[in-house]
């Protein structure tokens, strides 16, 4: 596990800022659920839960839902919104969670699964795990990410604005490569349990301005970046660009 995340000013804006998991990923992992074991579901843990993003998702839908991250940073920001009885939280890592053996119906990890000892963290699913339980790895890809406008040729400006971002401004400062972290959830993650499938979900998110330049803010890279140069304002930079492109159209 990473130890990127334990800042609590970082903690704060992953709180504010990282958005919940869309519903067909969470419908697509029910249904595999339900292909497998009895409603009604009794159990989940969500591991490397942040401050809480897809955790009180699975409380609508599992009588308890545990939610474990190895930064107490993110479980002090996740505990503090929480007002769910069914949900709990708790500082722990992936590898090691702190449950019974065969006492979960379902184990997810969302957007976190390329920081993990995958070898490990599958040791650890299958002894919490019941009989026929489910194990739900999901992410958001970096690459193919795109505008939508209805003037298409402000759509392309803003996508190339924000891939120049990615791939130019941040270049150095990602823990993983763009294209490998896209890889391992696409093609490369080796999960050893018996029938995996894999699932690519287009998602459509309306956004603004300010919340699109505050995700940006939780992003590990620009993170690393504002501590190597704090006096660069590059997200202002960012900001007036997509202004003048949205209102101006150069």
């Amino acid at each position: 596990m990473t130890s990127a995340f334990t800042e609590r000013s970082h903690a704060v804006l992953y709180r504010k800022y990282r958005p919940k998991p869309c519903s067909m990923v969470i419908n697509k992992i029910l249904e595999f659920l339900k292909e497998k074991k009895k409603t009604p579901f009794i159990s989940a843990v969500d591991v490397a839960c942040g401050s809480g993003q897809s955790t009180p998702v699975l409380g609508e839908y599992f009588d308890s839902v545990l939610g474990c991250d190895i930064s107490e940073a993110q479980i002090n920001e996740a505990t503090k919104t929480n007002t769910a009885p069914n949900i709990k939280y708790c500082v722990a890592d992936a590898e090691h969670i702190p449950i019974a053996d065969n006492s979960v119906d379902l184990v997810t990890c969302s957007q976190a699964a390329h920081w993990l000892d995958i070898p490990a963290f599958c040791k650890e699913v299958d002894r919490t795990l019941k009989p026929f339980g489910c194990l739900a790895i999901y992410s958001r890809l970096r690459n193919g990410q795109k505008f939508l406008h209805e003037n298409a040729q402000i759509a392309a400006k803003l996508t190339d604005l924000f891939i120049k971002f990615r791939y130019d401004t941040l270049k150095d400062y990602w823990e993983f490569p763009v294209k490998i972290h896209d890889d391992i959830y696409t093609q490369d993650l080796q999960i050893h349990f018996s029938d995996c499938q894999r699932h690519v979900v287009d998602e459509h998110s309306d956004i603004s301005l300010s919340e699109l330049i505050g995700y940006l803010e939780t992003v590990s890279a620009y993170q690393n970046y504002h501590k190597e140069h704090p006096e660069d304002d590059i997200l202002k930079d960012l900001q007036d660009k997509y202004v003048q492109i949205t209102f101006n159209f150069v």
